[in-house]
């Protein structure tokens, strides 16, 4: 198993910018994903969980742990495809769900997003359609 370690995380407010200008998105009832192209060896991971989708800290953190741990197992390791930098925003509904249920939300969905990710150019070079405007 790898180490979710300080190079795994996305840390500053410009990591995170980068993400929300042209994100690859997915989403259901527990969360709004986000991703795009690092243009790195390996996936990242950035979450902002408000205290509107949970208000007690208690309910935050485990929110975060679960989704650092299913991140750590599926998406950390030896990167075949594009790597991605993530972005995980919660909802209101994901603090009254099982830990189990967010688990199977969140594999499901990074699956989808790489896999939207190897048909779009979403790295650090602009995408065509917008250098011919």
């Amino acid at each position: 198993m790898m180490k979710f370690s300080r190079q795994s995380r996305l840390l500053k407010p410009a990591q995170f910018r980068t993400v929300f200008q042209q994100p690859i998105r997915s989403s259901d009832d527990y969360f709004r994903r986000m991703a795009r192209a690092n243009g790195l060896q390996q996936h990242r991971l950035g979450m902002a969980v408000s205290k509107k989708a949970c208000a007690k800290a208690v309910g935050r953190n485990r929110i975060k742990r679960i989704v650092r741990e299913n991140f750590r197992n599926r998406m950390l390791g030896p990167v075949t495809e594009r790597p991605l930098d993530f972005v995980i925003l919660p909802t209101a509904r994901a603090a009254k769900q099982s830990n189990k249920t967010l688990d199977e939300s969140l594999s499901i969905h990074w699956q989808k997003l790489t896999r939207k990710a190897r048909g779009r150019n979403t790295g650090s070079q602009p995408d065509q359609l917008r250098t011919q405007r």
